[in-house]
């Protein structure tokens, strides 16, 4: 996750419950929230934090001790929701709170965050981050002949394409994940769960993606190449990078042959992207929906590439690739049910829908 509760302290008297945790947000810029403190008094709830510049914030609350999180609630008052000024000893409140009635007050967790849109979907105690996306149009491809390295060509012509919304993973799909769905760890690189799963086919992620999705309730799949790429570029906040993220700072924001030491990462270490994903640009190659094929110059809505082919889509760079393979552009792919070291995956959600049997 991108946010870190840890517990520091713990007193008491009858009917009182002090926990003081440090939120550490990582971010493209400093902490934004720091110094949470919250107590409970019978049924009356005091949360006070600092907070270093505006900001939509939000609370979620743990009934385990901390191991998995609530959506946020609805019921509070005070210095959350919309456009928070900054300051210290911000302060909300709430009292009877329903998702904490009748939870002994030892298993309760409150988490002040920065709102930045995301949804989690728990599986069991892994956190599965989705970032909001919204739908727009942008240019898809290589604005020139200079610009292109890599894919004979592939990345041309520029054509116009606009799409839906949609939530894509923040991070990539960790060893963790995947060991929980299936039971076994393919991967080249171990030796942290939290290293992205490495050495997947297209068609085994088509089998982790169905039992995910059953196991669940949540409709997940792999992004359309037109849905990676638009995310890869920023979407909506888009500053037109080379690399996601950046154009002359590219090892700040991915692993590529450059900086990774020949071995994937943890994910989530280097800075994220306009939207706030990390990855994209380089640890491990990522699998789309899409066979590859050649772009044509009309205009497209929510494209999901040809109906038939030999290879399936890559995008992004990896751990040995050179830095043009890690451009927003840049296309790549390969037999769907062969694997390689490098390659893996992000999820993505056409929306937040739970289908209940």
């Amino acid at each position: 996750m991108n946010t870190l509760a840890s517990l520091l302290s713990f007193a008491g008297k009858a009917t009182w419950l002090w926990l003081l945790f440090i939120v550490a947000t990582l971010c493209v810029s400093a902490q934004q929230v720091d110094s949470v403190m919250w107590r409970l008094l019978n049924s009356d709830l005091t949360i006070t934090y600092n907070l270093d510049k505006q900001a939509d914030i939000r609370v979620r609350v743990s009934i385990d001790g901390g191991h998995t999180f609530s959506d946020p609630l609805d019921s509070l008052k005070g210095d959350i929701g919309s456009a928070v000024a900054p300051g210290t000893g911000k302060t909300i409140t709430g009292h009877n709170i329903p998702e904490i009635q009748e939870i002994e007050e030892w298993l309760i967790v409150f988490l002040v965050e920065v709102d930045d849109g995301s949804v989690v979907v728990w599986f069991d105690t892994i956190p599965i981050v989705m970032m909001p996306v919204k739908g727009g149009s942008f240019f898809m491809g290589a604005a020139g002949q200079g610009n292109v390295r890599h894919g004979k060509d592939r990345a041309f012509p520029v054509h116009e394409v606009t799409l839906d919304d949609y939530y894509i993973g923040r991070y990539e799909v960790t060893q963790q994940l995947w060991k929980s769905v299936m039971g076994e760890n393919p991967s080249l690189y171990q030796g942290n769960d939290s290293l992205p799963v490495d050495q997947v086919s297209w068609s085994q992620i088509q089998i982790f993606i169905a039992r995910l999705s059953q196991l669940t309730g949540y409709r997940f799949h792999l992004p359309t190449e037109a849905q990676w790429e638009y995310a890869a570029r920023g979407g909506q906040y888009s500053f037109d990078h080379l690399y996601p993220g950046t154009t002359d700072s590219l090892f700040l924001y991915a692993w590529y042959c450059g900086n990774s030491g020949n071995h994937t990462h943890p994910v989530g270490q280097l800075r994220p992207n306009e939207l706030g994903i990390f990855d994209m640009g380089g640890n491990v190659a990522e699998w789309c929906a899409d066979w590859a094929g050649d772009y044509t110059a009309e205009p497209q809505k929510n494209p999901r590439g040809p109906r038939s082919g030999e290879n399936r889509v890559l995008r992004g760079g990896s751990i040995n690739s050179p830095s043009w393979t890690c451009s927003v552009h840049d296309r790549s792919w390969y037999l769907p049910d062969h694997s390689y070291g490098c390659y893996g995956f992000r999820l993505v959600l056409d929306e937040i829908q739970r289908d209940i049997d």
